[in-house]
Order: C-alpha cells, then structure tokens, then sequence
C-alpha cells in the first residue's frame, strides 16, 4: 500500500488544506460473470412436423430397494404404452384387433425396435413406485409395414357392421357420476354400438354389461404436493355368455377432486377396451386353438395380473383371459397350439420377474401352479441404505 497526498487550493494563495487518500496499487480483480438462472423444463409441444412423437409415464414397482431395476421397468412401460398409442390408431376395428392379436403381441413385445429415439422428461420414486415420463418418437411406417404383413385374408363374406350387438351399459351399485356416459363413449370410439341403460327398468333382452366402479385415496406422495388415486372397475355381462372383465387404473393430481376425475376418466377408457375386446372374441372365436386352463394358487392379488401377462407373453399362445379370482385362486383360460407340458415349462422358464411360480404341473388340459410375488431383497442387497 502507497500513501499518496493531495494539495487542494482554497480561496486565497498561499491557503492550502492538506488532504490525504488511500490509494490501493494492486487492480481490484473483475467480479465473476453470473451465470444466468437455470430455466425450467416446460412440458413438450408436439412438433406437427413430427406427429409420430408421443408422450407417456411409465411406471414400475420398487423391489427390494431396486431402484434402477424399477427405472428400467418403468422406461420399458412408458415406451410400451407409446407403441400402444400408435397401435390402436392403426388397428381401430375390434374384429380386426382381434384377428391380428398374435401380431400386436409380438410388436409389444419387442416395442424398443418400433422407436427411432426417447427423451426423458421428468422421474422419481414416490411410496415405492417409480414413475417416468417420457417422450418417444414411434416409427409408424414400421409397426404399419408388420401389421399389413401379419393381417389375415379377409373373409369372403363377412358380416354387415350393423348386425353387431348393441351393448346396454348398465349402471351398479354407487357408481360414479358420468362413469357409464364414460363407458358407453368410449366403446362407441372403438366401433361398437352402445347406450347407457336405465337403472330402473329392468333388465334388456339384448347384450348388456353391468359395470362398477371405486376409487381409493392412496394419500400424498412424498415431496411432490400431489396426491394419488387408484380406481378399479368391473363389467358383468348378461344376455351372453362371457366372463366379467376387470381393469385398474391410477392417477396423480394437485387435489383430490381432480385425482379421481383423471382416474375415472383412464379407467371408463380401459374397462371399455375389455368390454370391446370380450364381445370382439365372442364374435370370432379362435376355435381352431385348444383351450387349456391355468389354476393358480395365488395370495397376493398384485400376483394376478403379472401371471396374466406371463401366460400372454408366451409365443405359442394365442388369447389369455382370466376368468375368475377368489378363494386364494385364479383360473386363465389361454388358447395355445402348445401342448400342456411344453407351456407348462415355458411358464416356468419366462415368468415375469415380479412373481415365482413353483409346484408347476400339467394334466389334461390343466395346468396347476403356486404364483408367488418375489421376496423383498435382504436387508443391504438393495440400493437404498
């Protein structure tokens, strides 16, 4: 440090007032740029130059603390979901849904090859579940160019699509509000013709569904401010013979209202898939498969769906349904070409990674087995601490 001193002249000569001044010699160092603030991800716009891109939120189970196992899962759901979309713009006709049922099975399960890229948008773990979303840009031409060539030759007479059955959607017990007018506009975009029956008149002589719905407050996720609703929905049918349907759905939201307007809103859509998809197959059977019964001793209900899509990911077979659940059991029926004892085995080699099956064994046209969720992981096998 240098002291430098000033002479300041005032008023008269000779009148001077000294003045002195610390004066650093060393240069002040420039401040630090600032780094402009970070801006948030706003949700993506479909670029209309790029209308196959879709946007969709996976989600998958944590196991044992297996997060990233569970990430992987819920990529591959949310990349599924995204091939589905495409699917069902293309195949729109349920009777063709259901004669090209081997082929979209196969685009599923190999969905990863109908995509050109992915991006993710947001993710986390929340009570358990990991949720990601995700943006997919689908290869149209691709999954159109497999089903054209996986399509059946079309039938020299096929029936007029006015003669297909008129669905009455009959409301059940403490039904949700607008659910049926749900349920009846949803079928009604899948090719089929249905109204909404009045609960007071009795029962029509033409196919009807009796459907019922509850919703269930799971509670708040954790750091989000959202909350999370699941709702399930069941369709009986009378006046032909097929068994009840059941679908589940799930939804997040800011507000509890809101949550069950989005759930019940997914659920009419599924539960009206099911309804399509029950009356497509009663239309055409595949009577050209055996029909084999799987019996499963089951405890946890959450073992159930993932049997289900364990029998349906099974090449050789060609339709899966389940036909009932209690008594601490479930019976799918699964048309197949496959002998009991080869599905028997490809059961036990391919079966989801959620359950364990065991006690496996097929006689006659049965197949009996124990379906078990998979035991947690040991305590420090798993990612979390």
């Amino acid at each position: 440090m240098r002291r430098l001193f000033v002479i300041l002249l005032l008023g008269a000569p000779g009148l001077a007032f000294p003045l002195s001044a610390t004066v650093s010699a060393q240069t002040a160092a420039p401040a630090a740029p600032v780094s402009p603030p970070r801006v948030p991800v706003a949700d993506p716009v479909v670029d209309p130059s790029s209308p196959n891109t879709r946007v969709t939120t996976g989600q998958a189970p944590v196991v044992g603390g297996n997060a990233a196992g569970a990430r992987e899962r819920a990529l591959e759901d949310g990349i599924r979901q995204a091939v589905d979309l495409v699917i069902n713009e293309i195949v729109v006709d349920p009777q063709m849904r259901a004669a090209q049922g081997k082929t979209i099975r196969a685009i599923e399960a190999k969905a990863h090859s109908f995509i050109g890229r992915y991006r993710t948008l947001e993710e986390g773990e929340a009570n358990g579940v990991y949720t990601i979303r995700v943006q997919v840009e689908v290869d149209r031409s691709a999954i159109q160019g497999k089903i054209d060539r996986g399509a059946a030759p079309p039938s020299p007479s096929p029936p007029p699509r006015a003669a297909a059955p008129a669905i009455v959607v009959m409301p059940g017990d403490k039904i949700p509000p607008g659910f049926v007018a749900g349920v009846v506009a949803a079928l009604s975009s899948a090719g089929l013709r249905a109204r909404a029956g009045d609960p007071l008149a009795k029962a029509p002589a033409t196919a009807a569904a009796t459907v019922t719905a509850e919703t269930v407050d799971e509670g708040a996720l954790r750091g989000t401010g959202h909350v999370s609703v699941a709702c399930r929905a069941t369709a009986r049918f009378t006046g032909v013979s097929l068994p009840d349907r059941t679908t589940a759905a799930r939804a997040f939201a800011d507000a509890l209202d809101a949550g069950r307007t989005d759930c019940l809103g997914r659920l009419a859509t599924a539960l009206a898939a099911e309804v399509a998809s029950a009356f497509s197959a009663a239309a055409s059977p595949s009577t050209d498969l055996p029909l084999l019964t799987i019996d499963a001793d089951v405890v946890e209900p959450a073992a159930v769906p993932a049997l289900l899509k364990s029998v349906r990911s099974v090449g050789a077979v060609s339709a899966a349904d389940l036909m009932r659940v209690g008594g601490g059991h479930a019976e799918i029926r699964a048309r197949t070409r496959s002998s009991p004892a080869l599905l028997a085995a490809a059961l036990s080699r391919d079966a989801d990674a959620m359950i364990t099956l065991s006690d496996v064994q097929a006689s006659g046209a049965v197949i009996k087995l124990r379906a078990r969720l998979r035991a947690p992981a040991a305590p420090g096998t798993g990612n979390n601490p």
